[in-house]
């Protein structure tokens, strides 16, 4: 399900919701990796709210005076759940910097009733999300001018409001669909890479493979807005 790009100015208009999202839930920046000051194993979130995720056995490489987190076939990096990082139906944002080799899954977030996947898939930037038992998938629109990201350093954004759903690629919409309800739940597990099974927002296309792309991530950011 999707349909042709809309207005930005309609797209990031604050919309209302059929569910009441928690007031009380902190907003704005809620986890961003911190990959320059890794420390005995562990990557900091530069946030107000404390988190280290175990690196995992995974290496670094310094490109252009930035240390990337590598990703072979196979790799994947858990971020430890908190219950801060569970969607409550307000605007949530997913954004992620890679260089990509391969297609594959790049992260996905999720409990087993609802969460979102963001792919590669013959080098296009695919999304799905599930919410209230029905899967919207976003693709790159044909006439946004990306085409296969591979080996491209590209900022991946997923921007998921009450009533609709975004794809953003290098600040570019290429895809825009409605929603007819929220992302809220709890235990919304985060991974990135290789998954051991599929995402449940993907469980409706089991042609699709569980490996997750190579290649390297530069960043990470979820965002309450």
């Amino acid at each position: 399900m999707r349909t042709g790009i809309k207005p930005l100015l309609f797209i990031f208009a604050l919309a209302s919701s059929v569910c009441h999202a928690d007031p009380s839930a902190p907003k704005g920046i809620l986890l961003n990796l911190d990959l320059q000051n890794i420390q005995n194993g562990l990557i900091p979130s530069k946030t107000l709210y404390p988190l280290f995720v175990p690196l995992g056995g995974l290496n670094t490489r310094m490109v252009d005076s930035r240390k990337l987190l590598m990703f072979n076939q196979g790799d994947a990096l858990d971020i430890p759940h908190s219950s801060l990082l569970d969607p409550n139906g307000s605007s949530w944002v997913s954004s992620i910097q890679i260089i990509a080799l391969t297609d594959g899954i790049i992260i996905s977030q999720g409990n087993d009733d609802s969460g979102y996947v963001i792919y590669l898939k013959d080098g296009v930037a695919h999304a799905s999300i599930l919410t209230g038992g029905s899967v919207v998938t976003l693709r790159e629109d044909a006439g946004s001018g990306f085409g296969s990201i591979l080996k491209k350093r590209v900022s991946i954004v997923l921007k998921i409001d009450p009533d609709s759903a975004s794809l953003i690629l290098n600040r570019t919409l290429v895809s825009y669909a409605p929603l007819i309800t929220p992302l809220a739940g709890n235990n919304h597990r985060i991974r990135i890479g290789a998954h051991t099974l599929l995402p449940v927002a993907l469980k409706q296309n089991p042609d699709l493979s569980t490996s997750g792309f190579t290649g390297a991530m530069g960043s990470l950011k979820i965002l309450r807005q």
